[in-house]
């Protein structure tokens, strides 16, 4: 048996329905005493910012609904000056990935005196990942996420985009995983059936990546695993009937189990076109995940051997066994089958991706550090295939 460090796990989880009542005690349980909440436009305007406001009481600090998709640079900015005037020690991050990022990295920019660029993650085709650890500690962060699969609620890792670049730049430092999260699945519930459907799809590749990762082992196979149990059946149920307590909250389960599988196991080309796509386009990342992830599979697959039937078995499948290859292929067609009934675009071309970009959006996902987990190597004209067989 090969050497295993699984070494990333998340913070305190506290989960159930109503959890958010019990922010003012969490608050306290990592040493704070007054809080920012960050959000987006869409908590503001239901109750769900009320429900956090009452969880708070006294320890509210100030509200900052500014958390935009993708994290932009600008809005870190005033995110940082906002906490600053308004005495906060503990930041609270209700939303999805992007909200959850918003809190990650102004917590960065706390850390390092307002310097993201340095801290960000540098990769060159066949070299080493190198990034430079933080230089302080972060202040507290604790995680509410509403949507169906961000995980990045359990997971040292952030992105935000800068709009005048069209590029992302991605963090990872162990300071970053939220000491707390908090699966509220009545949270969840006013996330509209399409990005339930886009987050839901980003926790469904994380799992399958981390099956067929190069750096896969049992422990984050497991995980995944039963992250795809839940998902294949909560997630249409969650899209189809958004008050579904019970779905949503399978849906917030499986989003960890997955977070915390691809962060040990580590992703790849899925995720890798997806944060090239993202900063080019501000595409929500689970959308270039649904498109690509069927297609994906009937590629890297045939490397795990013998855990393509398990994964088939995973998504409701029945295994053949002494097949593996057709278990993977069955699969593919499971995911593709479940991605086309949700309400989700099908291909690269529905998103305004233009044909004769897809060389460039090759060339670039070959520099993304998830490229060093595949399970073989992929030159660049077969991810361009890839994107080719998507467009």
């Amino acid at each position: 048996m090969n050497f295993v460090d699984f070494g990333d796990w998340p913070g305190r989880i506290i989960c159930g329905t109503g959890a958010v009542a019990k922010l003012s005690e969490i608050v306290g349980r990592v040493g704070g005493s007054r809080a920012m909440v960050i959000c987006g436009s869409t908590v503001a305007r239901t109750d769900m910012l009320s429900k956090v406001k009452a969880g708070l009481g006294d320890k509210l600090a100030a509200v900052f609904a500014e958390a935009a998709p993708h994290t932009p640079i600008e809005m870190v900015d005033r995110g940082v000056g906002r906490f600053r005037d308004s005495g906060a020690d503990v930041l609270v991050s209700i939303g999805g990935g992007s909200t959850i990022d918003a809190g990650k990295a102004i917590a960065i920019m706390l850390a390092t005196g307002g310097d993201l660029a340095r801290y960000a993650i540098r990769y060159a085709p066949g070299g080493e990942v190198e990034r430079h650890a933080l230089p302080a500690r972060t202040v507290p962060h604790i995680a509410v996420p509403t949507t169906a699969g961000s995980a990045s609620d359990v997971m040292p890792t952030a992105s935000c985009r800068d709009p005048a670049t069209r590029q992302k730049l991605l963090f990872w430092d162990d300071d970053l995983t939220p000491a707390v999260t908090v699966l509220d699945p009545e949270m969840a519930v006013h996330t509209p059936a399409p990005l339930t459907a886009a987050t839901g799809m980003t926790a469904m590749a994380r799992a399958v990546e981390a099956i067929y990762s190069g750096q896969r082992h049992g422990i984050s196979t497991g995980l995944a695993l039963h992250a795809l149990r839940l998902l294949r059946d909560a997630l249409p149920r969650s899209v189809q009937a958004p008050h579904d307590i019970e779905a949503r909250a399978a849906c917030q389960m499986a989003a960890v189990m997955s977070g915390i599988a691809a962060i040990n196991a580590m992703v790849s080309v899925v995720h890798a076109v997806g944060h090239i796509v993202g900063g080019r386009y501000a595409l929500q990342h689970g959308t270039s995940h649904a498109i690509l992830l069927a297609p994906a599979m009937r590629r890297l697959l045939p490397a795990v051997g013998s855990d393509q039937s398990l994964l088939l078995e995973a998504l409701g499948g029945t295994s053949r066994r002494h097949d593996p290859d057709l278990d993977g292929a069955a699969a593919a067609d499971l995911i593709s089958t479940l991605v086309g009934g949700l309400p989700l675009p099908q291909r690269l071309r529905d998103v305004g991706i233009a044909e004769t970009e897809l060389p460039d959006i090759a060339r670039l996902t070959m520099s993304d550090y998830m490229m060093a987990n595949l399970p073989r190597p992929m030159l660049q004209a077969e991810v361009l295939a890839l994107l080719t067989s998507a467009w």
